[in-house]
């Protein structure tokens, strides 16, 4: 199941040539059903400042000066290439796509890995993580906190919040909900910035 939740693993992706996003579509206009999306991006730099090519060992320095050091392993293609002076952008995400079903069906829930590298030629990247597809039954609506409660083909609750009053208004004990959640780091090396006429 491919869902909008791929657009927003763009970001992580276009250094890798991924086709994740590719066929991404609008949540849930299309389909006139109520659509929800909550999440969170962290993203991170550092300059590199020193490689030890025989270890595999990139010296990192942080937007708040600090200075660590990165074991890179043999996973990582085109480590060649890293260079002093370089750019290493981390993001990492975690998102929440839903959008209610109304009608019964069957409970479920389909998980993949994420794990894509960076193709030869190519700056160094990569992104890891984990897609779960899921089908669950609404079980508790609470309308003054805003949350819903649903019952997973696990058999386990869970909690949700709901930030759109719209979407919370149609959603009753009964339903179900379709969704997507995604939890995603990528890193990515990129050229130095650009230094400024004088």
């Amino acid at each position: 199941m491919k869902t909008a939740i791929n657009a927003t693993l763009l970001a992580l992706t276009l250094a890798f040539g991924s086709a994740h996003a590719a066929d991404a579509k609008p949540t849930t206009a299309e389909a006139r059903t109520p659509g929800m999306v909550a999440g969170d991006v962290v993203k991170a730099e550092a300059e590199v400042v020193g490689i030890d090519k025989k270890t595999r060992t990139v010296t990192l320095k942080g937007e708040d000066g600090n200075v660590f050091d990165v074991v890179v392993g043999k996973e990582a293609k085109n480590f060649k290439q890293i260079r002093v002076g370089d750019r290493v952008i981390a993001e990492h995400m975690e998102v929440l796509t839903m959008e209610l079903k109304k009608g019964g069906g069957l409970r479920e829930t389909v998980e993949r890995d994420i794990n894509e590298t960076a193709k030869p030629g190519q700056k160094p990247g990569m992104v890891k993580g984990r897609e779960i597809d899921f089908v669950a039954d609404v079980k508790v609506v609470d309308a003054k906190a805003s949350t819903i409660t649903v019952l997973g083909a696990s058999g386990r609750m869970y909690k949700l919040k709901v930030k759109d009053p719209a979407v919370m208004a149609q959603i009753q004990e009964g339903d179900q909900v379709k969704g997507t959640y995604v939890v995603a780091t990528g890193i990515v090396v990129v050229a130095p910035k650009a230094k400024a006429a004088k």
